[in-house]
């Protein structure tokens, strides 16, 4: 887009204006008492500003529609979804980072990059990302799906995690699994990512082989999961995520990283 692009949020929804498209000149029309926070993108040549208003803020006079991120990732462009979900995730970071964490001095923007700078101590704080793996396990026909007990709990969807200091991204996934439902693993293999705002992660997705076990499930992370026919889903997380390419077959495996045999949680 050669023309500023500025992308209004209200929490993780997102603003349309009435022809559908991003409204350019949102912030000429908001006054200072509803902007919650405001950054400009400046690794971006074409000067995306991402503007997050106040949650009770009226919006009165904002002719169009919000509409969820993750609604955003099934509806649009691979193009307006990226700038999305780097735009909320630059607002995310910047709400949660504002005081140093060395001397707990306010910080400040910083004058080049996309950071936050402590004019006392001068400490450089980056957007931070959390990574994370996400992994359909193959049993056969069957695959691996699991209802979690906080989060999506009308849907069931793959296994999934933070990756943890020391370990790889292959080791994460043998790790989560059997942390979560008692199945080893075997032959992991990369499928694809995706930027995942909510607030900070980027999933790492993998197709893996079940090794051994039977479904054990964690009650504080799992209500229940099963193996399941590609002919019988239960209902299943929306286009647009990872998840979703993952067990619908739209990612194709594009690296293969085997693990030999076992790997120990």
């Amino acid at each position: 887009m050669a023309e500023r692009c500025v992308l209004v949020f209200r929490k993780s929804e997102l603003f349309f204006d009435e022809t559908g498209s991003f409204p350019h000149e949102v912030p000429l029309l908001l006054p200072d008492s509803v902007v919650a926070s405001c950054v400009v993108d400046k690794n971006e040549s074409s000067q995306v500003v991402a503007v997050l208003i106040s949650e009770n803020a009226d919006t009165g006079l904002m002719r169009g529609t919000w509409i969820p991120l993750r609604s955003v990732f099934a509806r649009c462009t691979k193009d307006v979804a990226d700038r999305a979900s780097r735009a909320l995730g630059i607002l995310n970071w910047l709400a949660s980072m504002r005081y140093c964490s060395r001397c707990a001095s306010p910080l400040a923007d910083h004058p080049v990059e996309i950071a936050r700078i402590c004019p006392e101590c001068g400490t450089l704080v980056y957007p931070r990302i959390s990574p994370a793996i996400i992994v359909l396990v193959h049993r056969g026909s069957r695959v691996l799906l699991a209802r979690h007990v906080n989060r999506n709990t009308d849907v069931f969807t793959c296994i999934a995690g933070y990756v943890e200091h020391g370990e790889s991204l292959e080791e994460a996934v043998a790790r989560e699994v059997f942390e979560e439902t008692a199945i080893r693993v075997t032959h992991v293999r990369y499928a694809g990512s995706q930027s995942w705002p909510f607030p900070d992660q980027y999933m790492i997705a993998f197709h893996a082989d079940w090794e051994s076990g039977e479904i054990e499930v964690n009650p504080a992370e799992i209500s229940e999961a099963f193996w399941f026919d590609r002919d019988a889903l239960p209902p299943v997380p929306g286009p647009g995520t990872i998840a979703w390419r993952l067990i619908h077959g739209d990612l194709s495996v594009r690296q293969e990283k085997t693990l030999s045999g076992n790997v120990d949680p």
